[in-house]
């Protein structure tokens, strides 16, 4: 049995047993860590780990602008994906550029997007500021424990 088989077990158990929501919170907590590193590397002039950490953060924005193909009917999907495609190039030029001061806006993005999706999801309350890029209208409610798509 090799040393990975436990970590894609969990994986795996993870994938099947969190909603839709979780998953998308967990992508954007993940991008959000992964433009910190990116910022770290780029004062600690470690390459090794901007390159993982570019790598990390513009895959997860990839995946999330892939899971809105498809989506044109909904009126936010387009501006949601030109949003991801912008922070993609603020992530690149500011690791060629070498301006960690660059990637403050992409947090404070990713950080509304995140506060979003958690207000969307119910996880927190509705008191906190939400992006004005929400994924639904501020009227639209939704039960705590429903499960979100991006989907349909």
């Amino acid at each position: 049995m090799s040393q990975g088989m436990p970590i894609h077990a969990y994986q795996s158990a993870v994938e099947h047993t969190i909603t839709p929501a979780e998953l998308l919170i967990r992508l954007y907590e993940g991008a959000i860590r992964a433009v910190q590193i990116l910022g770290e590397g780029i004062r600690e002039k470690n390459v090794p780990k901007r390159s993982d950490a570019v790598m990390r953060a513009t895959a997860i924005l990839g995946e999330l602008a892939v899971a809105l193909e498809g989506q044109d009917q909904i009126d936010w999907a387009p501006r949601l994906l030109a949003l991801y495609m912008f922070l993609i190039e603020e992530i690149t030029v500011a690791n060629l550029k070498d301006e960690p001061e660059r990637l403050h806006p992409v947090q404070k993005i990713l950080g509304d997007l995140l506060d979003g999706w958690k207000q969307a999801a119910g996880m927190i309350p509705k008191s906190v500021s939400a992006p004005s890029l929400s994924p639904e209208p501020a009227s639209a409610s939704r039960p705590v424990g429903q499960r979100l798509s991006l989907k349909g």
